[in-house]
């Protein structure tokens, strides 16, 4: 395993416990907005959400038959289809899931490439997957930059959409769209942040994408790979009977005239 396993939980309790914040709170729900923006334009058969707090799922929108949460830690509440693992090691098949969604997992790893090389093994050939990051080049990295806190989430490793974007050739996912969120100065207190809101206004208005989280979206491409038709949809297909037309018929006639 590729995490130290004290480090690891304690990541996920920091994560947990900012996320019960009034600011956590405020940021869980623009993540909530964007995913739920994202699956709008995927669907599938099987969908799996990679998480580090296993109390949040956010694929209650999704168009797919059977969704399943992966989290490194047992939680209350937890999604009954749920999985214990890590990021890096996703007890799942390689090729098998249509829609993969990653929630902040890349940036709490030692490897965040080995998190997006496991996404890639697990998608099946024109599955799709979703990742949610914190920006760098936003309020929210300018602020744990002068932070320099050494808890989570200020001391993730926020990785750049372009960076990324790099990553997924590698890996034979074709990047799709770029999406971004939550413009304000990330203070703790509401107060305040409402008080720096023509601020947040201006950074806005900036031809970069500057919002606080940046959703990505992809797709698997494999060349020379044809995706398989699954099972159900074979059974399905025999069933069917194939009705001729007229005119088919009758152009059959002709030709045997």
């Amino acid at each position: 395993m590729i995490f130290e396993a004290d480090s690891k939980l304690e990541a996920v309790a920091q994560l947990k416990a900012w996320y019960d914040t009034d600011l956590g709170q405020h940021t869980r729900e623009h993540e909530q907005r964007m995913i739920e923006r994202a699956l709008l334009n995927v669907q599938g058969e099987r969908l799996l959400q990679v998480t580090l707090d296993g109390r949040s799922w956010f694929c209650d929108s999704a168009r797919v038959h059977h969704g399943v949460l992966v989290a490194p830690k047992i939680e209350l509440g937890m999604k009954q289809r749920s999985l214990i693992a890590t990021p890096e090691e996703l007890p799942v098949q390689s090729a098998v899931i249509d829609v993969l969604v990653l929630h902040h997992v890349h940036e709490y790893s030692v490897d965040p490439h080995q998190v997006l090389r496991e996404a890639a093994r697990v998608l099946r050939p024109g599955g799709h997957m979703i990742l949610l990051g914190f920006n760098p080049w936003s309020m929210f990295g300018v602020h744990s930059r002068l932070l320099r806190q050494d808890s989570a989430p200020w001391n993730g490793h926020f990785l750049s959409p372009h960076r990324l974007g790099d990553w997924f050739k590698l890996l034979q996912l074709s990047s799709l769209t770029l999406t971004s969120s939550d413009y304000h100065y990330p203070l703790e207190n509401r107060v305040w942040r409402r008080r720096l809101s023509k601020v947040s206004a201006l950074v806005k208005l900036l031809p970069f994408k500057t919002g606080n989280l940046f959703l990505m979206t992809a797709r698997k491409d494999v060349a020379g790979m044809t995706p398989l038709q699954p099972e159900w949809n074979r059974r399905l297909l025999r069933k069917l009977q194939v009705i001729e037309s007229k005119a088919t018929r009758a152009g059959a006639r002709r030709n045997q005239s």
